[in-house]
């Protein structure tokens, strides 16, 4: 792998996963060994924050305070209308480092008016070209959104340790190694500027650079890095943003 190159990978591992850059471990070096007991499952922490609606807040105002948009706020936690909001509601916040308290109204002020935003549903073309292929048969255990008060920035799918994991969709390898918290993962980069992220792999099957087809097998199901056992970790960004990959996958 040239310099640039690696750079080039180093630094979307680290907008990815938020942490220091860091070179992935030589290929011959053992996976990391999973956490033992009953440690809960805990993904790498990511540049984010969860905000828990309290009542009087609106999308508008939420998204005010963090300095994002509205669509930004309603795509990354799949709200259909912008009006779908309920109190105790948890919303991730990307890019923000902590919760934030929202003002509530003065005594006596009225609510602003806000038109509603609706998340459009994709035409059939746009579907087409942007739907994936499940990436591994299994188990969906864990979703995309807020778990016990953590993060979650993929799914999860329980899988027999060895399992093919397939490419989701025909990409480029961007990085393909070892990163903390993730084990042994690989991440394509595909048309629509989005990005999947397959994790915990106990092997690593494609190099970065490599052109793959969709189903094309990349990895093996694996329990590498801060996992209890062996599953496959999937992710769906646009750009380094999450999205819930249930709204991609076919």
């Amino acid at each position: 792998m040239t310099g640039r190159r690696r750079a080039a990978a180093l630094a979307l591992i680290a907008a990815i996963a938020g942490c220091a850059h860091r070179a992935p471990a030589p290929t011959g070096e053992a996976a990391p060994s999973p956490l033992a007991g009953d440690e809960s499952h805990v993904e790498p922490d990511l540049v984010g924050a969860v905000h828990v609606v309290q009542r009087g807040e609106t999308v508008y105002r939420i998204s005010r305070i963090y300095g994002i948009s509205v669509r930004e706020l309603m795509d990354v936690n799949g709200l259909a209308s912008s009006r779908a909001l309920e109190v105790g509601t948890e919303l991730l916040i990307p890019g923000a480092s902590q919760p934030l308290e929202v003002p509530p109204l003065p005594p006596g002020a009225l609510p602003e008016r806000e038109p509603e935003v609706t998340r459009p549903a994709p035409t059939p073309a746009t579907a087409a070209k942007l739907a994936f292929r499940w990436p591994v048969r299994g188990v969906l255990y864990s979703r995309y959104g807020v778990r016990q008060g953590q993060r979650h920035d993929g799914i999860d799918i329980a899988a027999p340790q060895g399992t093919p994991i397939g490419a989701a969709a025909e990409g480029t390898v961007a990085y393909a190694g070892k990163q903390a918290g993730y084990g042994a993962i690989v991440i394509l980069r595909h048309a629509a500027n989005l990005l999947t992220l397959y994790a915990h792999a106990s092997a690593v099957l494609v190099r970065q650079g490599d052109r793959v087809s969709a189903g094309q097998a990349i990895a093996r199901v694996g329990q590498s890095g801060r996992t209890t056992g062996p599953h496959l970790h999937f992710e769906v960004r646009e750009g380094t943003r999450p999205r819930n990959p249930l709204l991609y996958l076919r």
